[in-house]
């Protein structure tokens, strides 16, 4: 959604706030605009991808990285061809606030970080370059973390920023931490406009990223009781 604001003669002059928007886009597998569309965009953003032989090689790599899981969330509207792969971890959040001082970007999940590391790991072994790969989280403490872990196994040519990093950015592969698992956390991240609950334009810039794989890892318990990750599981 862009707004703009437009001189309007008809009311002497006075700016009205007008909204335009996007209607086509030329990135993303369409399973990846499916709710981007219906959250943000009244259900009209269309994608223009292909959909073809080059998603056969993409969903290779989604079968090597979905063979680790060891039980899956249900999701009983995802078809096999999405190359969509969503990661059910109960992590624990950490404040590394006296450390960083970085205040409400303090959050870290090491269990989180772990499991964007081993997926970032799987999808290379199965023959995806590192700078295809890029790595989204909600807090800066978490892009830290993550990024020291991809460097111990020698994947540091792999991008990891928090999702403002990402505007206007994309990757073939984005893996996206949510970080925050605990609820009780979510509201004082909601007064300081941080993380990924409740904060729909971040959300919509994080789930249209992708251009040929999306994986999210996250709290399913956390995520069922957000009104916008609740439609997205």
């Amino acid at each position: 959604l862009i707004e703009y604001s437009f001189q309007d003669e008809g009311t002497g002059g006075m700016d009205q706030l007008s909204s335009v928007f996007l209607r086509t886009s030329y990135r993303g597998h369409p399973s990846f605009l499916h709710i981007p569309s219906k959250l943000f965009y009244l259900d009209k953003l269309k994608s223009i991808h292909p959909g073809d032989k080059e998603d056969a090689t993409w969903c290779r790599s989604l079968r090597k990285l979905e063979s680790r899981s060891t039980a899956a969330y249900p999701c009983p509207a995802k078809k096999y061809s999405w190359p969509i792969h969503f990661i059910g971890i109960t992590g624990r959040d950490v404040s590394l606030a006296v450390e960083s001082f970085w205040g409400s970007n303090s959050w870290c999940n090491r269990e989180e970080a772990i499991a964007v590391a081993d997926s970032v790991q799987t999808l290379c072994a199965s023959g995806v370059s590192t700078r295809s790969i890029g790595v989204m989280a909600a807090f800066r403490a978490q892009v830290l973390y993550i990024r020291r872990l991809l460097r111990e196994r020698n994947l540091g040519g792999v991008n990891v920023g928090m999702v403002e990093d990402y505007q206007g950015v994309e990757r073939d592969v984005i893996v996206l931490s949510l970080t925050r698992s605990n609820e009780a956390f979510v509201p004082s991240d909601i007064d300081r406009n941080s993380g990924l609950f409740q904060q729909p334009k971040r959300v919509n810039v994080a789930l249209t990223r992708a251009e040929n794989l999306l994986v999210v890892v996250g709290n399913p318990t956390t995520m069922t009781k957000d009104p916008l990750w609740s439609v997205w599981l």
